[in-house]
Protein backbone atom coordinates (compact mmCIF):
# COMPACT_ATOMS: atom_id res chain seq x y z
CA UNK A 1 0.00 0.00 0.00
CA UNK A 2 1.35 3.40 -0.98
CA UNK A 3 2.26 5.84 1.76
CA UNK A 4 -0.13 8.48 0.41
CA UNK A 5 -3.00 5.96 0.38
CA UNK A 6 -2.20 4.88 3.92
CA UNK A 7 -2.20 8.50 5.11
CA UNK A 8 -5.52 9.12 3.38
CA UNK A 9 -7.10 6.06 5.07
CA UNK A 10 -5.78 7.15 8.47
CA UNK A 11 -7.22 10.62 7.89
CA UNK A 12 -10.58 9.12 6.91
CA UNK A 13 -10.62 7.06 10.11
CA UNK A 14 -10.09 10.21 12.18
CA UNK A 15 -12.84 12.05 10.28
CA UNK A 16 -15.28 9.13 10.31
CA UNK A 17 -16.74 9.70 13.84
CA UNK A 18 -17.50 13.34 13.07
CA UNK A 19 -18.93 12.45 9.67
CA UNK A 20 -21.21 9.81 11.22
CA UNK A 21 -22.36 12.30 13.87
CA UNK A 22 -23.17 14.89 11.18
CA UNK A 23 -25.15 12.31 9.20
CA UNK A 24 -27.12 11.22 12.27
CA UNK A 25 -27.78 14.75 13.57
CA UNK A 26 -28.30 16.68 10.31
CA UNK A 27 -28.70 14.59 7.17
CA UNK A 28 -31.10 12.01 8.59
CA UNK A 29 -33.49 14.61 10.16
CA UNK A 30 -33.55 16.55 6.89
CA UNK A 31 -34.43 13.38 4.97
CA UNK A 32 -37.10 12.54 7.54
CA UNK A 33 -38.59 16.04 7.35
CA UNK A 34 -38.64 15.77 3.56
CA UNK A 35 -40.51 12.45 3.80
CA UNK A 36 -42.98 13.82 6.36
CA UNK A 37 -43.66 16.85 4.14
CA UNK A 38 -45.18 14.68 1.44
CA UNK A 39 -47.00 12.29 3.75
CA UNK A 40 -49.81 11.92 6.23
CA UNK A 41 -48.44 10.97 9.67
CA UNK A 42 -50.35 8.57 11.89
CA UNK A 43 -49.41 8.50 15.57
CA UNK A 44 -48.10 6.98 17.76
CA UNK A 45 -45.76 5.06 15.43
CA UNK A 46 -45.35 7.82 12.82
CA UNK A 47 -46.74 5.67 10.02
CA UNK A 48 -46.40 7.50 6.70
CA UNK A 49 -48.80 7.48 3.76
CA UNK A 50 -47.83 9.48 0.67
CA UNK A 51 -50.12 12.47 -0.04
CA UNK A 52 -48.14 14.39 -2.67
CA UNK A 53 -48.43 18.17 -2.38
CA UNK A 54 -51.51 18.15 -0.14
CA UNK A 55 -49.57 19.37 2.90
CA UNK A 56 -48.21 22.33 0.94
CA UNK A 57 -51.69 23.21 -0.35
CA UNK A 58 -53.02 22.97 3.20
CA UNK A 59 -50.39 25.40 4.51
CA UNK A 60 -50.92 28.02 1.84
CA UNK A 61 -54.69 27.84 2.30
CA UNK A 62 -54.49 28.72 6.03
CA UNK A 63 -55.60 32.30 6.72
CA UNK A 64 -53.09 32.71 9.56
CA UNK A 65 -50.06 32.04 7.35
CA UNK A 66 -50.19 35.50 5.78
CA UNK A 67 -49.85 37.16 9.21
CA UNK A 68 -47.13 34.72 10.31
CA UNK A 69 -45.06 35.24 7.15
CA UNK A 70 -45.44 39.02 7.52
CA UNK A 71 -44.35 38.81 11.16
CA UNK A 72 -41.36 36.67 10.18
CA UNK A 73 -40.25 39.12 7.49
CA UNK A 74 -40.64 42.11 9.83
CA UNK A 75 -38.81 40.27 12.61
CA UNK A 76 -35.98 39.05 10.37
CA UNK A 77 -35.35 42.30 8.49
CA UNK A 78 -35.68 44.70 11.43
CA UNK A 79 -33.61 42.58 13.82
CA UNK A 80 -30.95 42.04 11.15
CA UNK A 81 -30.71 45.77 10.40
CA UNK A 82 -30.68 46.74 14.09
CA UNK A 83 -28.07 44.16 15.04
CA UNK A 84 -25.75 45.05 12.16
CA UNK A 85 -26.12 48.82 12.67
CA UNK A 86 -25.61 48.60 16.45
CA UNK A 87 -22.72 46.18 16.02
CA UNK A 88 -21.06 48.37 13.39
CA UNK A 89 -21.44 51.51 15.51
CA UNK A 90 -20.08 49.70 18.58
CA UNK A 91 -17.14 48.35 16.55
CA UNK A 92 -16.26 51.86 15.39
CA UNK A 93 -16.29 53.05 19.00
CA UNK A 94 -14.20 50.06 20.13
CA UNK A 95 -11.61 50.85 17.48
CA UNK A 96 -11.07 54.28 19.02
CA UNK A 97 -8.34 54.61 21.59
CA UNK A 98 -9.24 56.25 24.88
CA UNK A 99 -8.94 55.55 28.58
CA UNK A 100 -11.20 52.81 29.88
CA UNK A 101 -11.54 51.05 26.51
CA UNK A 102 -10.88 47.58 27.96
CA UNK A 103 -13.60 48.03 30.56
CA UNK A 104 -16.03 49.28 27.91
CA UNK A 105 -15.28 46.29 25.66
CA UNK A 106 -15.94 43.92 28.54
CA UNK A 107 -19.25 45.62 29.38
CA UNK A 108 -20.30 45.56 25.73
CA UNK A 109 -20.07 41.76 25.71
CA UNK A 110 -22.47 41.31 28.63
CA UNK A 111 -25.67 41.14 26.49
CA UNK A 112 -24.13 38.37 24.39
CA UNK A 113 -22.86 36.17 27.24
CA UNK A 114 -26.09 36.31 29.27
CA UNK A 115 -28.18 33.15 28.65
CA UNK A 116 -31.11 33.91 26.38
CA UNK A 117 -33.68 32.71 28.94
CA UNK A 118 -32.25 35.05 31.57
CA UNK A 119 -32.16 37.95 29.11
CA UNK A 120 -35.73 37.20 27.99
CA UNK A 121 -37.11 37.22 31.52
CA UNK A 122 -35.16 40.39 32.33
CA UNK A 123 -36.65 42.16 29.34
CA UNK A 124 -40.10 40.81 30.20
CA UNK A 125 -39.77 42.49 33.60
CA UNK A 126 -38.57 45.73 31.94
CA UNK A 127 -41.65 45.69 29.69
CA UNK A 128 -44.08 44.66 32.47
CA UNK A 129 -47.25 46.74 32.30
CA UNK A 130 -47.68 46.99 36.10
CA UNK A 131 -44.25 47.43 37.69
CA UNK A 132 -41.82 47.22 34.79
CA UNK A 133 -38.79 49.49 34.67
CA UNK A 134 -39.80 51.11 31.38
CA UNK A 135 -43.33 52.02 32.48
CA UNK A 136 -42.08 53.21 35.86
CA UNK A 137 -39.75 55.69 34.16
CA UNK A 138 -42.40 56.72 31.63
CA UNK A 139 -44.98 57.37 34.36
CA UNK A 140 -42.53 59.76 36.02
CA UNK A 141 -42.44 61.74 32.77
CA UNK A 142 -46.07 61.37 31.70
CA UNK A 143 -48.52 58.69 32.94
CA UNK A 144 -50.10 58.52 29.49
CA UNK A 145 -46.84 57.20 28.00
CA UNK A 146 -47.05 53.88 29.87
CA UNK A 147 -48.33 50.95 27.81
CA UNK A 148 -48.79 47.18 27.83
CA UNK A 149 -45.77 46.60 25.61
CA UNK A 150 -45.94 42.80 25.38
CA UNK A 151 -49.72 42.51 25.70
CA UNK A 152 -50.65 44.79 22.82
CA UNK A 153 -50.72 43.52 19.24
CA UNK A 154 -49.28 46.80 17.96
CA UNK A 155 -46.16 46.79 20.19
CA UNK A 156 -45.43 43.15 21.13
CA UNK A 157 -43.30 42.23 18.10
CA UNK A 158 -41.37 45.51 18.06
CA UNK A 159 -40.63 45.21 21.78
CA UNK A 160 -39.12 41.75 21.38
CA UNK A 161 -37.13 42.89 18.33
CA UNK A 162 -35.45 45.55 20.48
CA UNK A 163 -34.59 42.98 23.17
CA UNK A 164 -33.35 40.49 20.56
CA UNK A 165 -31.16 43.12 18.88
CA UNK A 166 -29.67 44.14 22.25
CA UNK A 167 -28.78 40.51 22.99
CA UNK A 168 -27.09 39.87 19.65
CA UNK A 169 -25.24 43.00 18.54
CA UNK A 170 -22.01 42.19 20.51
CA UNK A 171 -21.36 39.25 18.17
CA UNK A 172 -21.45 41.60 15.18
CA UNK A 173 -19.22 44.01 17.07
CA UNK A 174 -16.61 41.32 17.80
CA UNK A 175 -16.48 40.14 14.20
CA UNK A 176 -16.14 43.67 12.83
CA UNK A 177 -13.51 44.71 15.39
CA UNK A 178 -11.44 41.68 14.42
CA UNK A 179 -11.83 42.57 10.72
CA UNK A 180 -10.92 46.22 11.33
CA UNK A 181 -7.78 45.21 13.19
CA UNK A 182 -6.78 43.16 10.14
CA UNK A 183 -6.79 46.20 7.83
CA UNK A 184 -3.13 47.23 7.24
CA UNK A 185 -2.38 50.62 8.75
CA UNK A 186 -0.20 51.37 5.71
CA UNK A 187 -3.33 51.85 3.61
CA UNK A 188 -4.82 54.42 5.96
CA UNK A 189 -1.53 56.23 6.45
CA UNK A 190 -0.90 56.37 2.71
CA UNK A 191 -4.40 57.73 2.14
CA UNK A 192 -3.91 60.44 4.77
CA UNK A 193 -0.56 61.41 3.21
CA UNK A 194 -2.36 61.73 -0.14
CA UNK A 195 -4.82 64.15 1.47
CA UNK A 196 -7.75 61.92 2.49
CA UNK A 197 -9.85 63.00 5.43
CA UNK A 198 -11.33 60.62 8.02
CA UNK A 199 -14.62 60.23 6.14
CA UNK A 200 -12.82 59.36 2.91
CA UNK A 201 -10.58 56.84 4.69
CA UNK A 202 -13.69 55.20 6.11
CA UNK A 203 -15.50 55.20 2.75
CA UNK A 204 -12.67 54.03 0.52
CA UNK A 205 -10.47 51.97 2.87
CA UNK A 206 -12.42 50.68 5.88
CA UNK A 207 -15.82 49.99 4.33
CA UNK A 208 -14.56 48.09 1.22
CA UNK A 209 -12.29 46.00 3.44
CA UNK A 210 -15.30 45.03 5.58
CA UNK A 211 -17.59 44.19 2.68
CA UNK A 212 -16.94 40.46 2.78
CA UNK A 213 -17.43 40.09 6.54
CA UNK A 214 -20.53 42.31 6.41
CA UNK A 215 -22.05 40.10 3.71
CA UNK A 216 -21.38 37.02 5.81
CA UNK A 217 -22.85 38.63 8.93
CA UNK A 218 -25.99 39.76 7.10
CA UNK A 219 -26.58 36.22 5.82
CA UNK A 220 -25.96 34.74 9.28
CA UNK A 221 -28.33 37.24 10.90
CA UNK A 222 -30.95 36.51 8.25
CA UNK A 223 -30.72 32.80 9.09
CA UNK A 224 -30.71 33.48 12.84
CA UNK A 225 -33.79 35.67 12.45
CA UNK A 226 -35.77 32.99 10.65
CA UNK A 227 -34.70 30.34 13.17
CA UNK A 228 -35.48 32.51 16.22
CA UNK A 229 -37.51 30.84 18.92
CA UNK A 230 -36.39 31.14 22.55
CA UNK A 231 -36.70 34.88 23.19
CA UNK A 232 -40.06 35.15 21.44
CA UNK A 233 -41.36 32.04 23.21
CA UNK A 234 -40.40 33.31 26.66
CA UNK A 235 -41.47 36.94 26.22
CA UNK A 236 -44.74 36.62 24.31
CA UNK A 237 -45.28 33.02 23.24
CA UNK A 238 -46.36 34.46 19.88
CA UNK A 239 -49.18 36.47 21.42
CA UNK A 240 -51.37 38.24 21.87
CA UNK A 241 -53.10 35.86 19.47
CA UNK A 242 -50.57 35.45 16.69
CA UNK A 243 -49.49 39.10 16.68
CA UNK A 244 -45.85 38.21 17.41
CA UNK A 245 -45.77 34.66 16.09
CA UNK A 246 -43.02 33.82 13.60
CA UNK A 247 -42.26 30.66 11.65
CA UNK A 248 -40.23 29.04 14.44
CA UNK A 249 -43.10 29.34 16.90
CA UNK A 250 -45.56 28.08 14.28
CA UNK A 251 -43.50 24.92 13.74
CA UNK A 252 -43.38 24.37 17.50
CA UNK A 253 -47.14 24.91 17.85
CA UNK A 254 -48.07 22.46 15.11
CA UNK A 255 -45.54 19.81 16.17
CA UNK A 256 -45.75 19.80 19.96
CA UNK A 257 -49.14 21.35 20.77
CA UNK A 258 -51.30 20.16 17.86
CA UNK A 259 -49.19 17.00 17.22
CA UNK A 260 -49.49 17.74 13.51
CA UNK A 261 -46.02 16.65 12.48
CA UNK A 262 -46.81 16.63 8.77
CA UNK A 263 -47.66 20.36 8.74
CA UNK A 264 -44.70 21.20 10.99
CA UNK A 265 -42.34 19.23 8.74
CA UNK A 266 -43.72 20.89 5.62
CA UNK A 267 -43.07 24.36 7.03
CA UNK A 268 -39.58 23.23 8.11
CA UNK A 269 -38.91 21.90 4.61
CA UNK A 270 -39.83 25.29 3.12
CA UNK A 271 -37.48 27.01 5.60
CA UNK A 272 -34.65 24.71 4.50
CA UNK A 273 -35.24 25.80 0.90
CA UNK A 274 -35.07 29.45 1.98
CA UNK A 275 -31.77 28.76 3.79
CA UNK A 276 -30.28 27.13 0.70
CA UNK A 277 -31.28 30.14 -1.41
CA UNK A 278 -29.67 32.47 1.16
CA UNK A 279 -26.39 30.57 0.92
CA UNK A 280 -26.57 30.63 -2.88
CA UNK A 281 -26.62 34.43 -2.65
CA UNK A 282 -23.86 34.50 -0.05
CA UNK A 283 -21.24 32.36 -1.85
CA UNK A 284 -21.00 34.48 -5.06
CA UNK A 285 -21.01 37.70 -3.01
CA UNK A 286 -18.22 36.36 -0.82
CA UNK A 287 -16.13 35.32 -3.82
CA UNK A 288 -16.71 38.69 -5.48
CA UNK A 289 -15.60 40.46 -2.28
CA UNK A 290 -12.33 38.50 -2.26
CA UNK A 291 -11.62 39.28 -5.89
CA UNK A 292 -12.20 43.01 -5.61
CA UNK A 293 -8.94 43.54 -3.76
CA UNK A 294 -8.00 45.89 -0.98
CA UNK A 295 -10.13 48.95 -1.48
CA UNK A 296 -8.58 52.20 -2.57
CA UNK A 297 -5.09 50.82 -3.06
CA UNK A 298 -6.20 48.58 -5.92
CA UNK A 299 -8.51 51.18 -7.45
CA UNK A 300 -6.02 54.03 -7.48
CA UNK A 301 -8.33 56.63 -5.96
CA UNK A 302 -7.27 60.23 -6.16
CA UNK A 303 -8.23 61.97 -2.97
CA UNK A 304 -9.93 65.33 -3.04
CA UNK A 305 -8.58 67.71 -0.45
CA UNK A 306 -11.21 69.63 1.44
Amino acid sequence: MKRSTRRMLVGMLFVAPSAIAIILMMVYPILQITGFSFSKITLPFFDMSFTGLDNFKNIFSKAEMGTIVKNTLIWTILSMVLRVVLGFAAAMVMESKFRGMKILRTCALIPWVIPSIVASNTWRWIYSADNGLLNTVLRMINPDLAANWLGSASTALTSVIIAYSWAGFPFIMLMLVAAMQGIPMDYKEAAKIDGANSLQVFRYITLPSLKQILTMLIVLEFINGINSFDMLYVMTGGGPGIASEVIGLTIYRYAFKNLDFATASTISFLIIIVMIIAFLFYVPASAKGRNKGDGAKRRGIRWKKN
